[in-house]
Parts: C-alpha cells; structure tokens; sequence
C-alpha cells in the first residue's frame, strides 16, 4: 500500500515537472516568435501617446454597462511595443438577465503597427471562450496558442481591436473606402472601412464634430458589443481622432458606447 502511494506521488511530481516544462517552453517561443517578427516594417512617422478611454454602454437610453480602452508604450522582450487592452462590463441590473465579463489584449509593433500578439477572453451570460494568437510574418502563418494549430497569413494584419487604432493614424476623408486585413477567430479577411460623412454629436453635453465610418465586421467579435448588425464609429475630426462613440444598430434596437472620460 505504501508503495502505491509512493508511486502516485512520483506520478503526480513528474506531471507537474513535465507541465512547468512545457509551460516554460511555450514562452520562450512565444518570445522568439515575437521578437523575430517585430521591426519588420517602419511605416509611422506619427505615434499615440499612453491613453485611458472610458465609455458607459447603452441599450436604446437604459444603461447597461461599463468598457474602458487603454493604450500603452511597453517594453516586452527588450522591444517596444504597444499593448492595448479593452474591459467590457454590464451593470449589476443586467448582470441579472445577462452578465458580461470581456476582455482582450492587443501587441503592436511600435514602428510598423501591425499585430504581434492577441488574446481575448469572453465570457457571456455563461458563454465562455478564449482567442490566443501569435503572428508569424517571416513564415507566413498565424499560430493559436490554445490548440496549435496555423493558418496562412499574406502580409501584415490587424486584430480587431488594433485596427480601431489604425485607422486613427490615417488621413480620414469622407467618401473614402480604407481596406486592411483582419484576423477574428481563424479566419483573415478584407475589413472595409468607409467614411459616411462628417456630423455634430453631443455626448455628456459635449459636442464633438465627427467622422462617421463604417467598418464591415461582424460585431459579434467586437470587444464591446455582442449582437450581430451594423458598426458606426465616430472619429473626431481634430488629430486626435478620438472615437466618442461605438454604435451598433441591430434587430433589437441600438447599442452604444459613449466616451465619458479620456485620460
């Protein structure tokens, strides 16, 4: 009996040994993939300083939660880089008919702002499910971390969340059609983004002059919003090009994220 117990315990050690191998393993390639393929490309003569964007999300005019976006300048693996994180947050009343608890993480190559690292983690009325997903440029393939498998990428793409930030660093002109390359959940494809017009909104008593611009995406995968429909952002029209509001028109009404608060 004390021998099988012995036995069990040996078993145990080595599992947790083998487990921390591995563990450490998936690092140091995560690190090698990531420092391999940052400096690819030096396109951006502009670059956004560290910000904290925070909205109120409503449902029509019921208020319906919190999210908060925030930019920083780090330094991972000896490269700077850009990490930009988003938390999305419903209200204790709606937490009572559906919870919602999302959140990502975005690295982006500080010189070609293109998509080094994703995770997104969502957890929805009791849905829960994970995104983790390297960018290898140099071997043409994107590699997802919870399952290992790839698929092929043909030049440099965004996220979801990083092509938000993208856009901020274009000349906007409104009649304008911006394509780029998205990955959202195993799939790379063509975002077109199109600039509808300018219009005044007013937010918390703020009045902001816009860009109105559609980009086509499933807004399902948009961090902020969890139905199906159509996506508005509005850009504001200095150099800032801060988006004061996410709007989503679906079946059920519309859904919106008003900025209350920049740091």
């Amino acid at each position: 009996m004390l021998k099988k117990f012995f036995v069990l315990i040996l078993f145990i050690f080595k599992f947790f040994i083998i487990n921390i191998c591995c563990q450490e393993n998936k690092v140091e390639i995560e690190e090698e993939i990531v420092r391999k393929n940052s400096n690819l490309r030096n396109i951006n003569e502009k670059h956004f300083e560290s910000e904290i964007l925070k909205y109120k999300i409503y449902w029509e005019f019921i208020y319906a939660g919190d999210a908060q976006i925030d930019l920083n300048l780090e330094d991972i693996y000896n490269i700077k880089l850009y990490k930009i994180s988003t938390k999305t947050k419903s209200n204790s009343s709606v937490d009572l008919l559906y919870k919602v608890r999302n959140k990502t993480e975005s690295y982006i190559d500080f010189y070609g702002f293109y998509s080094l690292k994703f995770f997104k983690e969502q957890n929805e009325a009791g849905y829960h499910s994970k995104d983790y997903v390297l960018f290898d440029y140099i071997n043409k393939r994107w590699i997802y971390l919870l399952d290992n498998t790839t698929g092929y990428i043909n030049g440099f793409v965004q996220d979801i969340v990083s092509s938000l930030y993208w856009l901020r660093f274009q000349d906007i002109e409104v009649g304008k059609k911006y394509t780029i390359d998205v990955w959202v959940g195993k799939v790379v494809y063509p975002m077109v983004i199109e600039v509808l017009e300018i219009i005044n909104i007013k937010i918390f008593g703020k009045e902001y002059e816009c860009f109105k611009v559609e980009p086509k995406v499933d807004t399902k995968s948009f961090p902020l919003f969890k139905a199906k429909g159509r996506l508005f952002v509005y850009l504001t029209t200095d150099k800032e090009k801060l988006p004061v509001r996410l709007e989503s028109k679906i079946f059920i009404g519309r859904f919106f994220a008003d900025l209350v608060e920049k740091k």
